[in-house]
């Protein structure tokens, strides 16, 4: 069987119909939650607050991620997409070490556009229950486990190949972008772009899913971890602010530096026109998305 590599096609189509299935997915497990939570004789009335339990939130994240896999299976069946490599163990704790620095660097960052969201009103997304010890341990996989592995296979493992023959810098920059956008909110606008950036790097030189995983699920256990033990860095005094803005710039320069190193690459292919209706039709769909959902 002939085998091709991904497409500028493949990686917009799969960026949508991800996340229109990922949408379906959710209201169907919610709709079927509900029939059976009537089945069962117990009292609809309290049906929200159960989706809003760890256990709740875990039956859809099963859906949504499972989703996630289905549409990574299907774009990449008969492709040439090779995304994984023997996984060296110093290399591994190389990347796990670098997620520990890239969240403490972005802590700062995000607390403070957290604290100017807040000042402006503006809903800030939190865990959407209470973080038990239970909730926490079943927050591992719904929170940690799950989305480190399905968003990785998407969007480095599938949007992030089929742009990368554009050239470094675009299959990088817009794969962040894209990742960004996914996450539907203003809260969510700043984080997943920076640390989309650094995955996207790693991704290009290291040719290897696993990396990322592994830098994904330790950022999101250092997340989860701290939101568990209800620490809170977050400072209003100017040198803090002041802090945030020169880690965000050193940051950015580390990330760019190496998304702007020339190296020997093959030859950046041009866009056809069919390519680039497809692209940037489903990234405006999805920023038009954006802007619905969190106009107040």
């Amino acid at each position: 069987m002939n085998e091709t590599k991904l497409t500028v096609k493949d990686s917009a189509l799969s960026f949508l119909i991800n996340f229109i299935l990922c949408q379906l997915s959710v209201i169907v497990i919610t709709i079927i939650s509900f029939v059976i939570y009537q089945l069962c004789g117990l009292d609809t009335s309290n049906f929200s607050l159960f989706l809003n339990t760890g256990l709740g939130y875990l039956i859809t994240a099963v859906s949504l991620y499972l989703t996630m896999f289905l549409v990574f299976i299907y774009f990449n069946k008969h492709k040439n997409n090779k995304i994984t490599k023997k996984v060296k163990i110093k290399k591994l704790f190389f990347y796990i070490f670098i997620a520990t620095l890239s969240f403490i660097t972005l802590y700062p960052i995000i607390t403070c556009f957290d604290s100017l969201l807040s000042k402006l009103e503006i809903k800030i997304n939190t865990l959407p229950y209470n973080l038990s010890t239970k909730n926490y341990f079943i927050s591992l996989i719904s929170l940690v486990i799950a989305p480190a592995i399905c968003e990785e296979l998407i969007f480095r493992g599938l949007i992030f190949q089929g742009l990368k023959k554009y050239g470094k810098s675009f299959s990088i920059i817009i794969s962040a972008l894209m990742f960004s956008v996914y996450h539907m909110a203003i809260s969510q606008a700043i984080y997943p772009l920076l640390i989309g950036l650094l995955l996207g790097v790693i991704m290009y030189y290291e040719g290897n899913i696993y990396y990322c995983i592994a830098l994904h699920m330790t950022n999101n256990f250092l997340s989860l971890t701290l939101s568990y033990f209800n620490i809170n860095l977050l400072f209003n005094h100017w040198t803090y602010i002041l802090l945030a803005i020169i880690l965000f710039v050193v940051y950015l320069s580390v990330v760019l530096f190496f998304i702007l190193k020339k190296i020997k690459t093959p030859n950046k292919q041009k866009f056809s026109t069919n390519e680039k209706i497809y692209l940037f039709s489903s990234l405006g769909i999805m920023i038009l998305f954006w802007i619905l959902l969190n106009i107040p």
